[in-house]
């Protein structure tokens, strides 16, 4: 669903308590009470200031602006920053277990050999980016799915992939609970996703690509 100005605060899916024992009350809501609720006052904010309240969310992220190099970063920044983190706390499940067989698992286990090759790849992934990031699942046109980083608050290419799952390795994401302990907390994460969600995401995709739903 395509987001427009104002842009509002998406509200968790599940209380601060659901997550527990992975991801403690205080983590969770500092993570979104804080940080991402006041990225998304200061996206409105720069959209105000820069005029540019006709603008969708998608736009913002992928349209070019003549604006002051420092004010583009900005703005760029903000932006991710909101998609990111509503792509990341909708696609977190309260439930934790293995991943169901459907499409997409099949899919991941034919790509990447297997489910556990799979978690290795996207701990290599998570450990691979230096400072702050992303670690993402992308399905792209009729190439299949590829796992993808970005560093600090930038998107994949969405003109050209449709983001399956996301990882948020920003460091307020996992301290607190698994230190600077990369791997435990892509494990945690593992087991919280929400794999119906996943599995929407990656039919959509194929749809729009003119595979098979």
């Amino acid at each position: 669903m395509e987001q427009y100005f104002p842009f509002q605060i998406f509200p968790l899916p599940y209380s601060y308590i659901a997550l527990m024992p992975h991801c403690d009350a205080n983590t969770l809501y500092y993570h979104h009470d804080k940080y991402y609720t006041e990225v998304v006052y200061e996206l409105n904010n720069l959209v105000v200031r820069h005029r540019l309240t006709d603008r969708t969310l998608y736009q913002l992220l992928t349209e070019d602006y003549n604006l002051p190099t420092t004010q583009l970063s900005r703005l760029k920044n903000a932006a991710g920053a909101v998609y990111n983190h509503q792509l990341y706390f909708e696609g977190t499940a309260c439930k934790a277990g293995a991943p169901p067989f459907n499409q997409l698992t099949e899919e991941i286990a034919s790509t990447y050999g297997s489910i556990a090759q799979f978690k290795r790849l996207l701990i290599e992934a998570a450990e691979s980016i230096i400072g702050s990031g992303w670690v993402w699942l992308v399905a792209e046109g009729n190439r299949g799915i590829h796992i993808a980083t970005t560093s600090n608050n930038e998107v994949v290419p969405l003109a050209s992939v449709t983001p399956i799952l996301i990882l948020d390795m920003w460091e307020h994401a996992y301290l607190p609970m698994e230190h600077f302990n990369k791997a435990a907390y892509v494990d945690t994460w593992f087991s919280l996703i929400n794999w119906s969600l996943a599995e929407q995401r990656y039919l959509d995709a194929r749809k729009k690509n003119g595979g098979v739903g």
